[in-house]
C-alpha cells in the first residue's frame, strides 16, 4: 500500500482548518467612527438576525433590513425629513470587514464602523 505525501497532507489539513475558520459576523451593533456633537450621541446601525436592521440613535433614519452578498451590502429603511416619509435602499461596497471594525464605501465615499455591543446604546426603531 502506497503511503500519502506528506505534503499533499499538509494542504489537505491545511484547506480543512481555513474551510473550519470562522469568517467575521457582522450581526451586532456598529458604531460610525466619525464624531458626532454632542459626543455621547454615537450613531451606527444594528444588524440582527434574519436580516433585520435597526438605527442606533438616529432620529430621521429608520434601518429595517440588510443583506450581505459577498462584498456587497444592502440596507433598507425609511428616512423621515420634514414631515415626509421615504423609502431607501443603499448599496455599499464593503472595503473592510473584521471581527472589530468595517468600512463601507458609496460613491467614492468611506464610513468606518467600529463594533460595540455594549448595551449603552439605544436602537431606535
Amino acid at each position: 500500500m502506497k503511503t500519502r505525501s506528506p505534503i499533499l497532507i499538509l494542504i489537505l489539513a491545511t484547506a480543512l482548518l481555513c474551510a473550519c475558520a470562522s469568517a467575521p459576523d457582522i450581526k451586532g451593533s456598529w458604531i460610525d467612527n466619525r464624531k458626532p456633537q454632542p459626543p455621547i450621541n454615537k450613531q451606527g446601525i444594528y444588524f440582527g438576525d434574519n436580516g433585520q436592521a435597526a438605527s442606533i440613535n438616529a432620529e430621521n433614519r429608520a434601518y429595517k433590513s440588510w443583506a450581505l452578498k459577498g462584498r456587497e451590502l444592502t440596507l433598507r429603511g425609511t428616512d423621515a425629513y420634514d414631515g415626509e416619509i421615504k423609502d431607501f435602499t443603499e448599496v455599499y461596497k464593503v472595503k473592510e470587514f473584521s471581527n472589530e471594525t468595517m468600512t463601507l464605501e458609496k460613491d467614492g465615499n468611506q464610513i468606518h464602523f467600529t463594533k460595540d455591543n455594549s448595551a449603552n446604546y439605544k436602537q431606535s426603531n
